[in-house]
């Protein structure tokens, strides 16, 4: 299924694409941007054997700035050629500060920043916008409480064989309830992502109330180079794409970027890719006013074209849910399309089989490569030579590219 929305936007989108500048903000992964790099080359080759185009680096070295690293790249086709400058950009050491916290002093402080969506109205808010959101929010207060449960019942049961009684009984039980439980919490509590979802939750939170100043530095050091790439730029198309929460990153540093530079997307072809977003995590959020005036901002760009994938395999992400509705945005110049997605349609049984026994493998799928030639393929957005609206509007042309007009099309 698609939903579209279409203001006329300008940019010669009937034309192929020979150049594109790709700005790609990651999720909240712990891997180094160099790795990033080479895992998204690794991708592009697996993509090319599907869709018959080599990818070859041009260069011999990694353009390295402080938050960022870029490389070029060519790829070819029967009929076509594309160079597509890549820009990483890079928060890792943001998100290891949050996951590498010593246990349980960092595990706690992340916790109690997690509960505050139950107090506040944010949960009534994914409930709304999303019902499988809303399951995955809630999904480590009930490891939480089951892991509490266990470690209780054990507890008072070691009392008991021990025959303490009084207060005396009651403070040993209490005492190594607790114990128990953190040590639940970390296994099997690792293994069930509950810490990774945990921290996940406390970046949220400080992000959300702007608490961290190292968060509000990197906006603006993301803002400065988007304007200086942007800017610099002679390719005929521009492509912003937010993974997850790279996505609030790259909605702040597009907006920070034409605070200073209203004209920065005039007269350009602007493509923003939103993938397993967790934009509304945050501007669902009663303190997030500011992220739903960067969003307003970004969106009034009548250059730029969003398109937004889901997946119903996906909890992480708001599986239907309009990426604009549920924050009272409606009447903006862009234009949007949202596919949703069945990621198995592109996979061998094996590898989908594999890849859903974790939920944060599954949430990182919209970036990595398939098997099989489908509408959605990540890859194509970055090297091939059809833009970001050809293909929203177009999907069949992504079977042709294969070969493979047959196929049925991936989107639900």
């Amino acid at each position: 299924m698609s939903i579209d929305s279409s203001p006329a936007a300008g940019g010669e989108e009937g034309e192929g694409v020979r150049s594109r500048l790709v700005l790609n903000f990651p999720g909240f992964e712990n891997i180094g941007t160099e790795a990033c790099l080479d895992r998204l080359y690794h991708c592009a080759e697996k993509t090319g054997e599907i869709f018959h185009f080599s990818v070859t680096p041009t260069g011999e070295n990694t353009d390295r700035g402080p938050c960022h690293a870029a490389r070029e790249f060519v790829a070819r086709g029967p009929d076509w050629t594309v160079a597509s400058r890549v820009v990483q950009f890079d928060w890792y050491d943001i998100v290891e500060s949050y996951e590498n916290r010593a246990y349980p002093m960092g595990f706690l402080r992340n916790l109690r920043k997690y509960l505050v969506i139950f107090f506040d109205g944010t949960l009534r808010r994914y409930l709304q916008a999303s019902r499988l959101y809303f399951i995955f929010s809630i999904y480590p207060i009930i490891l939480i409480l089951l892991f509490a449960l266990l470690a209780l019942v054990a507890a008072v049961a070691v009392v008991q064989a021990l025959g303490l009684t009084g207060i005396a009984g009651l403070a040993a039980a209490l005492a190594g309830g607790v114990v128990l439980w953190l040590v639940l919490c970390r296994w099997p509590g690792d293994f069930l992502f509950l810490n990774t979802t945990v921290s996940n939750w406390g970046f949220a939170w400080d992000l959300t109330n702007r608490r961290n100043a190292e968060i509000t530095e990197r906006m603006a050091d993301f803002a400065d180079v988007v304007a200086a790439e942007i800017k610099a730029s002679p390719h005929d198309e521009i492509t912003i794409c937010g993974h997850s929460l790279g996505c609030v990153w790259a909605i702040c540093a597009v907006s920070m970027a034409l605070e200073k530079d209203p004209d920065l997307l005039r007269n350009r072809q602007v493509g923003f890719l939103s993938l397993g977003s967790s934009h509304l995590k945050i501007a669902l959020c009663n303190t997030a006013g500011w992220l739903r005036d960067y969003l307003r901002s970004v969106l009034d760009q009548p250059t730029l074209y969003w398109h937004e994938f889901q997946s119903k395999d996906d909890v992480i992400a708001f599986y239907k849910a309009d990426p604009f509705a549920p924050i009272d945005i409606t009447d903006f110049a862009a234009r949007y399309t949202v596919d949703r997605v069945r990621f198995h349609r592109g996979m061998s049984d094996r590898r989908y089989r594999a890849m859903k026994r974790s939920l944060y493998y599954t949430h990182n799928q919209y970036v990595r490569y398939y098997e099989k030639p489908v509408p959605f393929d990540f890859y194509l957005r970055l090297f091939g030579p059809l833009s970001v609206p050809q293909l929203a509007e177009q999907p069949e042309l992504v079977l042709s590219l294969a070969g493979a007009e047959s196929q049925a099309a991936a989107v639900d």
